[in-house]
């Protein structure tokens, strides 16, 4: 089984290098709009898989206070 920070590492370097190469090769192929589509959508992937399964579940409520 993998370890989460090796799945973590993964998950942040696909979500960048694949989307950034589809964006330069679409963009050098003559579609820039396309290529912004597609980066947009694939970190917005990445963002949304790192929040769900990696932020979603901390608890990060503080102390409760005394009064």
């Amino acid at each position: 089984m993998v370890s989460d920070k090796t799945a973590f590492a993964v998950v942040l370097a696909t979500g960048v290098i694949i989307p950034g190469l589809a964006k330069y090769f679409l963009s050098a192929a003559g579609y820039p709009a396309l290529g912004t589509i597609i980066w947009v959508t694939g970190f917005g992937t990445m963002v949304f898989v790192v929040w769900y399964l990696w932020i979603r579940p901390l608890d990060i409520t503080g102390p409760v206070g005394s009064e």
